[in-house]
């Protein structure tokens, strides 16, 4: 007989397998985060700035056309964390675009404030960009509406690499739980791109995170 598991049950046990690696591998855990979290240097932090930059640019103009009202957003931090520490500061349900970062071999994920996730759904149905007052999942009609952003950011974030790299972004799914996503160790030094997004009558934020070890192939070139 095979035994189905609620999505609770699976998210117990994966929490369950988190807290034991944590508790058996903690001070090596430590030790790695401290050596990834170095791996980004000061000039590929502010290289890496200025394409998100212009990637801001790009959204505040062509997104604003797409939905016909207008959308700032502006780049506000760039830090370095692991991937474990990002997932942690992610409420659930979530809005979490899982980005393949083609030719790179690896997966960013980028993250909408599920504020401003619902306004840009609010505004594609003729609404003013309100968003909902209680956290909720989002319906699959949503989802659809929110695949399509997702596909058009993903446009943009080639046309703002465009100088470094022929980048070919693109979609591999959305997830609303940070607990089912593993695209790379806990424990991987990440860059994480903040962005103060205002859409319609709603501000949030838009962050973008990137493993290390996905743009580790260039970054030598961003140093330069």
């Amino acid at each position: 007989m095979t035994n189905i598991f609620s999505q609770d049950e699976v998210i117990k046990l994966l929490d369950a397998v988190d807290a034991a690696y944590a508790t058996d591998k903690e001070e090596s855990q430590e030790l790695n985060a401290e050596i990834r979290m170095d791996k980004f240097s000061r000039e590929q932090i502010r290289a890496i700035s200025l394409i998100h930059e212009k990637f801001a640019h790009i959204v505040n103009n062509s997104l604003s056309a797409q939905l016909r009202s207008k959308v700032n957003i502006l780049v506000i931090s760039m830090d370095q964390l692991t991937m474990g520490d990002f997932f942690h500061t992610i409420p659930v349900p979530a809005a979490l675009g899982i980005i393949n970062m083609e030719p790179f071999n690896g997966n960013a994920i980028l993250e909408i404030d599920p504020s401003v996730a619902f306004a840009i759904i609010d505004i594609v149905r003729g609404g003013k960009g309100e968003s909902i007052k209680q956290p909720r999942e989002l319906t699959d009609k949503e989802k659809i509406i929110l695949k399509g952003i997702y596909v058009c950011l993903s446009e943009y974030l080639k046309d703002a690499w465009s100088d470094s790299i022929d980048l070919q972004p693109r979609l591999d799914k959305i997830e609303t739980d940070p607990r089912f996503i593993r695209i790379v160790p806990l424990t991987e030094g990440a860059v994480l791109v903040t962005l103060e997004a205002k859409i319609g009558n709603t501000e949030g934020m838009i962050n973008f995170c990137i493993p290390y070890s996905v743009i580790e192939p260039i970054s030598e070139k961003l140093s330069a």
